[in-house]
């Protein structure tokens, strides 16, 4: 028996049947097929990254984690055949290494590629759809042990379902992902007052490849991001500048305030004022790499889609 946790810890499973490390599509067939003989249901698991009880095993947990890699790319058609248990990660460094990138990614990378595919993670951009909407076929095992291929020409339906399955059709053994030739990104990030931000969302968002913002409850402040894309050289490494700003003060420092306020929630307002006070920093680097931050700190959060033209409206409510 073994005991699974999700990433941030707010969700546990205990007591559960562990079918081993499978490395094979056949592999997984076998397990499935001995679940179903058992009258045991299977809940795959990736990184853990999933917040809800959706990601939570409750009889037969199976890892694809052994399951790993790039199994081939095609440069005409621009796609690449990728493992499900390969963590973004690793998939991002094996693409720059073919020459090839993500178009959009979301903000952290040790997910596994098709666990942020099949919970809707997304990145950032009006232009841009969320990560299933790179997916051009996939493999699925379903609960009776059949290995079905899933694409618009073959299983449409399953395919059109499974791009965010939540885990519920099977267990996706590959997906096929359109891919892009590996670009830079120009990211400039400082803070500016919330109100501007909210008075200028439409403009901001149209006027950049890819524009976020985070705004620091308790504060007028806002933090904010805006990622291009850009012929211009990467920036001159600096370890020590990134350490300190990457691990010390995003981290470190970010993860001191917070147990403070979680010891004492009446100083959460004083701390808030000490987060918006970076400055502006302008770096370029590979699309990858800016798209993605180190999160060192855990967390859980809820969220939320809402209509494009109600943000304004939504975030004065949370405001108020």
């Amino acid at each position: 028996m073994t005991t699974w946790r999700n990433w941030a810890g707010n969700q546990v499973a205990r007591n559960l049947v562990d079918m081993g490390p499978v490395s094979t599509h056949d592999d997984v067939v076998s397990v499935v097929r001995r679940a179903r003989d058992s009258g045991k249901r299977v809940k795959v698991v990736g990184s853990g990254h999933s917040f809800s009880g959706i990601a939570r095993p409750e009889e037969v947990v199976l890892s694809l984690s052994n399951l790993r890699g790039i199994v081939s790319i095609d440069r005409t058609s621009a796609t690449a055949v990728v493992n499900a248990g390969t963590t973004i990660a690793d998939l991002n460094l094996e693409l720059d290494r073919h020459g090839f990138a993500m178009p959009n990614l979301g903000d952290v990378t040790y997910q596994s590629i098709v666990g942020a595919l099949s919970t809707s993670t997304h990145g950032t951009g009006i232009n841009h759809g969320g990560l299933a909407t790179q997916i051009q076929a996939f493999t699925l095992v379903t609960s009776s042990g059949e290995i079905l291929k899933c694409s618009p020409t073959s299983n449409e339906r399953l395919w059109r379902f499974g791009r965010v399955s939540l885990g519920a059709l099977g267990v996706i053994v590959d997906v096929t992902l359109n891919v892009v030739p590996k670009f830079a990104l120009e990211a400039v990030e400082y803070p500016e007052p919330v109100d501007d931000v909210i008075s200028n969302w439409d403009r901001y968002t149209r006027e950049n490849d890819h524009f976020e913002f985070y705004w620091v409850p308790h504060t007028r402040w806002a933090l904010t991001k805006r990622n291009n894309r850009t012929d211009r050289s990467l920036t001159e490494k600096k370890p020590l500048a990134t350490f300190w700003n990457k691990m010390v003060m995003e981290n470190l420092a970010f993860g001191a305030l917070c147990r403070v306020g979680r010891a004492a929630p009446s100083m959460i307002p004083r701390l808030a004022t000490a987060l918006p006070s970076q400055g502006r920093q302008e770096r370029v680097d590979d699309s990858f790499r800016i798209f993605a931050s180190k999160r060192l700190v855990r967390f859980y959060e809820m969220e939320y889609s809402i209509p494009y033209d109600a943000l304004p409206e939504a975030l004065g409510r949370v405001r108020a």
